[in-house]
């Protein structure tokens, strides 16, 4: 078990994280500062071309286990980044997602500075893992580097084990017409009503399958007494059978392919996360078990997530995603994490990057 200095750091390194912005295609000064910290921690780290930060125990490879968690967060530049400790939590905008988990691999780097693993060890502070981000950083990471085994890890997560990526495409659909006046120009097609009438076709397509679909952003039109002449929606389309969302993804398109009189229609792809699994019995998997247990925790819910392990299904990479403690309020401005429970989260990654590390 970490001792309480150790965990007292982890904590204090979560807050330096956390107050340094890292919105969306903004990560670079927390990057920067990420790496400083590796160093201050005696493990020396690089920043790639990505900006991923990276350091490496014994090694980049071949084979290594990396051990990611992601950079950024979905706060756009400006958002006030202010903490409130009580109640055994700690909340701030990104507390929690994910900016304990970096500091996570920083005591993991402290921990495993002063051995000498028989399985490389990368910690990887990945860009790209939120909004469109479209997990750039993993992605690239997978190309630089022989991987063997690929372990996320989420701030929240403790009380999981998730062993299967829930995959998803992202679209943008645009509508655009010649837009007018309501009255003087009456029965010009609007580009907003034209938009609603494409996304009904489209949900009915996802009902369907059963895809879980959403239209996250909404954009059209200048005034209430003006015909919109264009208008757009951002659309996610989940499932964890990889498959069956490929095979909608491509109906759906069709359907919004299809230009209603007088407008003209645009589909742009915005981004793929590849889903998949890993078997339950695989040895990566048993490790992750074996870890909880010599921590103290109990079984872990098994289910699927949307994490960097995404990226490593995407090239056939065995992954899981892993937790520090428990939390709340995740993409809120209330944010939060428990603080209890953190010793028994970095208890449990110790373990594993352990055994890993081992081979």
């Amino acid at each position: 078990m970490p001792s309480d200095a150790a965990i007292a750091r982890v904590v204090d390194e979560t807050r330096r994280i956390c107050a340094m912005p890292a919105p969306p295609f903004g990560e670079g000064p927390r990057a920067e500062l990420v790496a400083w910290l590796f160093g201050e921690s005696g493990v020396q780290a690089r920043v790639d071309e990505t900006g991923n930060v990276i350091a490496a125990i014994g090694g980049e490879g071949p084979g290594a286990v990396v051990f990611a968690a992601h950079l950024d967060t979905v706060f756009e530049a400006g958002t006030e980044i202010a903490f409130e400790e009580g109640d055994g939590r700690l909340a701030a905008p990104g507390v929690g997602d994910n900016s304990i988990a970096v500091a996570a691999l920083l005591h993991l780097a402290r921990h495993l500075k002063d051995g000498t693993p028989t399985r490389p060890i990368v910690l990887a502070a990945t860009v790209g893992e939120e909004g469109l981000g479209d997990l750039r950083g993993a992605k690239a990471l997978l190309e630089e580097l022989d991987v063997g085994a690929f372990v996320a890890v989420e701030g929240q997560m403790l009380g999981a084990i998730k062993t299967a990526g829930v995959g998803s495409i992202r679209l943008r659909l645009t509508v655009r017409g010649p837009g007018g006046h309501p009255w003087g120009d009456r029965g010009t097609p609007s580009a907003v009503h034209g938009l609603v009438d494409l996304l009904s076709g489209a949900l009915a397509e996802a009902h369907r399958a059963d895809i879980v679909f959403n239209v996250g952003v909404l954009r059209g039109g200048t005034a209430i007494n003006t015909i919109a002449s264009e208008a757009s929606a951002e659309l996610d389309l989940r499932s964890e059978d990889d498959g069956r969302l490929r095979a909608t993804a491509a109906r759906i398109e069709e359907v919004l392919a299809w230009a209603p009189e007088g407008l003209e229609v645009t589909v742009e792809p915005l981004g793929r996360r590849p889903g998949g699994r890993v078997a339950t019995d695989h040895p990566l998997v048993q490790a992750a078990r074996r870890a909880r247990e010599s921590a103290g925790l109990p079984p872990a819910d098994e289910g699927g997530s949307s994490t960097d392990a995404n990226a490593a299904y995407g090239r056939d990479i065995p992954a899981i995603t892993v937790g520090v403690t428990t939390g709340g309020n995740a993409h809120r401005l209330d944010e939060y994490i428990d603080l209890a429970p953190i010793g028994d989260g970095l208890a449990a990654l110790e373990a594993l990057a352990d055994e890993l590390a081992a081979g």
